[in-house]
């Protein structure tokens, strides 16, 4: 018979594990393992899909063991990441705030991150009431997507990213190369699958990397959804080797995704988040030449302002890029945001009389922006 002790002690490792599954982290939902038939993909809105196979039958063991942590469905999804948005743009005001502006005025900088009915007369990646509107529209296809699977039970779900250390660049004096990254993403997934895909480009920092130096690296990497016949991440991962990575060691790292609204709606969520996670390296596992990154613990203000500073640079459309049926879904995302936009009331700001380089306490140079625009000032 168990003692009184033993209970209570087992009274509290069920509360405890009851307390760790019920908050909802902001990472993607995936699957570990997927099977191995193949089927054929012509269109996104009214494809032809073989229909002699099925798929195996969901078992206990095959349920995710983080079910609970999934978003409840698309909705759900959408109000966490307004609420992301609401708080990442109160961050982003508080970086800029109390600094010395010398010939430009603070609205301006209200503009840029969509505060009190002001915004610019593009819609640069730092407006976060733009951001979130933009969020809700990539949510909506993937909820087309999930429906597209529901139909085609064959389809295989992936969702890859792909990691360089060609594409990290100084936090003080550097280029982000977001075209170019953009560019190798697609290159190899055309060159080397069949995938239809959609993906986003993000920026983020290492704040503690490199170890010997003051200025850090921020990082540009992409975050690909990707459907299509299955079998095909092995020779993705085995021919695309222009992707290498000193602190991932999976410089394409892919899971399969499991077909539950919960898990599609948070990825297309997780894909348009703010840029408010930052990463930092276990320099320990990097001697033993071991995977090494995880959450930072704190972003700085300083790394704050300078993600602002790239993403006002940034039109919002420029990080979001489709290949073959993505295409059409990625346009489709695009359109509803310029007739957003259009629509939208209260001041515009010009950006041709806006430089951000004259809001300083602290001497930042300006990030390059590589091949995006001709509408950057």
């Amino acid at each position: 018979m168990a003692t009184k002790k033993q209970i209570q002690n087992r009274k509290k490792q069920t509360q405890k594990k009851r307390k760790k599954t019920s908050t909802k982290p902001n990472g993607p939902c995936l699957r570990m393992t997927t099977t191995q038939t193949s089927s054929n993909c012509d269109d996104l809105d009214n494809p032809e899909y073989p229909q002699g196979t099925q798929t195996e039958k969901l078992s206990i063991g095959n349920v995710p063991k983080n079910l609970d942590n999934y978003d409840d469905d698309f909705e759900h999804s959408k109000k966490i990441h307004t609420q992301h948005c609401k708080e990442h743009q109160s961050r982003w005001r508080t970086c800029f705030e109390n600094r010395v502006f010398k010939s430009t005025d603070i609205k301006d900088f209200d503009a840029l991150i969509g505060l009190r009915s002001l915004h610019a007369d593009f819609v640069p990646a730092s407006d976060m009431k733009a951001r979130y509107k933009f969020g809700h529209f990539i949510i909506d296809e993937m909820q087309r997507l999930y429906d597209l699977g529901l139909k085609h039970p064959d389809l295989d779900f992936q969702w890859i990213t792909f990691v360089s250390d060609h594409f990290m660049f100084n936090e003080r004096d550097g280029t982000a190369e977001i075209y170019a990254c953009k560019k190798a993403t697609q290159d190899v997934l055309r060159n080397y699958t069949s995938y239809n895909a959609v993906g986003i480009v993000e920026t983020q920092p290492i704040i503690n990397f490199p170890q010997d130096q003051k200025g850090k690296m921020f990082a540009v990497h992409t975050h690909v959804f990707c459907w299509g016949p299955k079998g095909q991440t092995p020779d993705l991962k085995r021919h695309s080797k222009r992707f290498k990575s000193s602190i991932t060691k999976l410089p394409i790292h892919t899971q399969a995704v499991y077909h539950y609204e919960g898990s599609f709606g948070r990825l297309g969520r997780y894909m348009i988040k703010p840029p408010f996670e930052g990463k930092e390296v276990n320099f320990e596992r990097y001697a033993q030449r071991r995977a090494c990154l995880k959450p930072a613990r704190r972003v700085e203000k300083f790394h704050d302002l300078r993600l602002f500073e790239l993403n006002a640079k940034t039109p919002m459309e420029a990080l979001v890029f489709g290949i073959r049926d993505g295409v059409a879904v990625r346009q489709r995302i695009v359109e509803k945001l310029r007739n957003w936009q259009a629509s939208r009331g209260g001041g515009r700001l010009s950006t041709s009389r806006t430089e951000l380089t004259s809001c300083s306490k602290t001497s930042f140079a300006t990030t390059k922006i590589s091949k995006t625009t001709s509408r950057l000032w």
